[in-house]
């Protein structure tokens, strides 16, 4: 979920919580946090889109009573993925096509790993056109 803009947001950068578990950033002014599927490992393996009452609850208490505890700010926007799981922890990361890239399977982690896997891509299709 993401919260509106919050005006004098003290959180920069990228957190994790309870063995990463849960995650958080700031974008921007906006607070972006996700995570819970400790909650429900077996529901969490669907591939059906759709949010969790007892996932999202979880998060919300956490943004409430520890992460911006005492601001005022509201939800702004809530969806849901679907988990990048396979054999290895590693993310797949190569052309597929001809001017076709993929940076998949990040465990669970996309939101922390997710600037990492797209600057690498980024310097693939780079070495690609050089």
């Amino acid at each position: 979920m993401i919260t509106n803009e919050i005006n004098n947001l003290k959180l920069c950068g990228s957190f994790h919580y309870q063995s990463g578990f849960y995650y958080f950033r700031n974008v921007g002014r906006r607070v972006l946090i996700g995570g819970g599927r400790n909650l429900d490992f077996q529901g969490e393996t669907t591939t059906s889109f759709g949010v969790t009452e007892q996932i999202q609850s979880a998060i919300e208490k956490l943004l409430k009573e520890i992460i911006l505890q005492g601001v005022e700010y509201k939800i702004e926007q809530r969806w849901s993925g679907i988990m990048g799981l396979g054999e290895s922890k590693s993310p797949i990361i190569q052309e597929v096509k001809p001017n076709i890239y993929c940076a998949v399977r990040l465990g669970g982690m996309g939101v922390a790993l997710g600037y990492l896997v797209g600057k690498e891509v980024a310097d693939l299709v780079n070495l690609n056109y050089q």
